[in-house]
């Protein structure tokens, strides 16, 4: 077993931005993939329905196009993806004094909320409805449209035909060097097995967010593979090491923005919704489920309660019980929402059990900035979707976006009940891939 030693990189190597950047791959930016849609599922594990998504260049093209064509955004670029040098950018639009911190696409294989924000970009930017202009005058936004541009454009030979397919994975692309750290992080790994590794991103924040608290720490505070932070008191288990220049771009980018919520966009497996199947009814699937991040007031209400555990392992010690209050009010406003749409798909959203993450987005950006937090995960990977099932997924996370972002900007979230959040019940039983893939989530 290993022993705990702490890291070896000091916080200029960390806080540094030079990585190695290999050329962007010679033909996913300009290739589509084959596909005959064949259900809910593909029609089997080769099958690939991208040709909806937009490549690394083609959302650069567009968001520099809408830039051009509107003097209500500022478009920047924040940073550069480790694998590919791609760009990250950042997107500012609205003058109002609620400020709202927006990444999408940290898994480079949960595109839908990329695909919406630039939806989001395009009518803020170019838009003059009521709607829009409300949201404009009342809300401040920051949006980074995909952070993760390495795995977006993943291409990896799954079928043996000698040629790449574009299908994207959830992490970056990567190398750990010895000289990074004392142990390769937990979080650190390549699928396929045979492929370049990367990291899985949203495990690499870390709350000081600056990387001060990360180097020259005590021994003691890096088990093995797992680096531990004594943070305010707190000991937070499992911090990022913010190793990527992806996540310490998105931390600055938070910063920055100071945001009043921070939300962030995934995608999870799928699950049956436990209240369907009443009576004559057969059961359905959630479309979606939502998450809070929320602190000490609410923790009784966990899911996850453990009363022996220290608080830290339960809820977010750091958040207070105002700003879980406007956590929940938020999923609560993405519920009322869709269940508008009546007994349909759409009113089948369901809660994904909340516990700290400790080097995730939400849990490091919310402490240190006093956002309210929220996490959509959409259900069903893209690759695991028939084309119906993506167009869903879309309908989905933009009444989401909407509904939120306009009781925020008139204030009817106020008048949101945050107790209904625990009305909603957690996603049920899973259901099988009938290609037998695993999906990771958050």
């Amino acid at each position: 077993m290993q022993r705990r030693t702490y890291l070896k990189a000091t916080s200029t190597a960390l806080l540094g931005l030079a990585t190695s950047q290999s050329a962007a791959a010679k033909t996913s930016e300009n290739r589509r993939g084959d596909y005959r849609p064949g259900g809910p599922w593909p029609g089997n594990k080769h099958a690939y329905n991208l040709d909806a998504l937009h490549t690394n260049a083609e959302l650069t093209t567009e968001l520099q196009t809408i830039d051009e064509q509107s003097d209500r955004i500022t478009l920047t670029e924040i940073g550069r993806s480790a694998g590919r040098g791609a760009p990250l950018w950042e997107v500012t639009v609205g003058t109002g004094n609620t400020s709202i911190h927006l990444i999408n696409q940290i898994h480079g294989d949960e595109p839908i909320g990329t695909e919406v924000s630039l939806n989001l970009i395009r009518k803020l930017a170019l838009g003059d409805s009521p709607q829009i202009e409300m949201l404009r005058e009342n809300l401040s936004f920051t949006i980074v449209p995909r952070v993760n541009p390495d795995g977006a454009m993943f291409e990896y030979d799954i079928d043996d035909d000698g040629t790449t397919e574009w299908i994207g994975r959830r992490t970056n692309t990567q190398a750990w060097q010895p000289t990074d750290s004392a142990y390769e992080p937990y979080y650190h790994y390549a699928v396929p097995d045979d492929a370049p590794a990367g990291y899985d991103m949203n495990r690499d924040f870390n709350i000081a967010l600056d990387a001060d608290a990360i180097a020259g720490q005590d021994a003691e505070w890096y088990r093995e593979r797992y680096y531990d932070v004594n943070y305010d008191g707190y000991t937070l288990q499992n911090s990022g090491l913010m190793l990527t220049p992806e996540v310490r771009a998105v931390a600055e980018s938070a910063l920055r923005a100071d945001p009043d919520y921070a939300i962030t966009h995934h995608h999870q497996g799928r699950y049956i919704d436990p209240d369907s199947g009443t009576g004559n009814q057969p059961s359905k699937e959630t479309i979606m489920s939502v998450m809070p991040a929320y602190g000490p007031a609410y923790r009784e209400r966990s899911p996850f309660n453990d009363p022996a555990a220290p608080v830290e392992r339960v809820v977010d010690p750091f958040i207070d019980a105002e700003t879980s209050e406007r956590s929940l009010q938020l999923n609560v406003c993405i519920e009322r929402a869709l269940a508008e749409r009546g007994n349909s798909v759409f009113d089948s959203i369901t809660r994904y059990g909340y516990y700290p993450l400790w080097g995730s987005y939400l849990d490091t950006v919310c402490p240190r900035t006093g956002a309210a937090g929220l996490l959509y995960e959409v259900s069903g990977q893209t690759d695991h979707r028939g084309q119906q099932g993506i167009g869903r997924m879309v309908q989905a996370t933009t009444i989401g976006f909407m509904s939120t972002f306009e009781a925020i900007a008139d204030g009817s979230i106020a008048d949101v009940d945050a107790a209904d959040y625990w009305d909603m019940p957690l996603a049920g039983e899973s259901l099988d891939n009938p290609h037998g893939v695993e999906i990771p989530t958050r």
